[in-house]
């Protein structure tokens, strides 16, 4: 069963009550490869405009 977007979000809350954001995050970071790892930071990077990929 695939979920919506927005479910994701309800489940990722739940697993932030559960474990803490920082335990999610590094989860998170360890199940993507690299390459999906760097996109999604640069990601973030540009959208938070703090140039740590420049």
């Amino acid at each position: 069963m695939r979920l919506n977007k927005n479910e994701l979000f309800e489940k990722m809350d739940e697993m932030v009550e559960l474990m803490g954001a920082e335990a999610v995050l590094e989860e998170l970071a360890r199940a993507m490869s690299s390459d999906e790892l760097q996109e999604n930071l640069e990601y973030i990077d540009r959208m938070n405009e703090t140039d740590l990929f420049s």
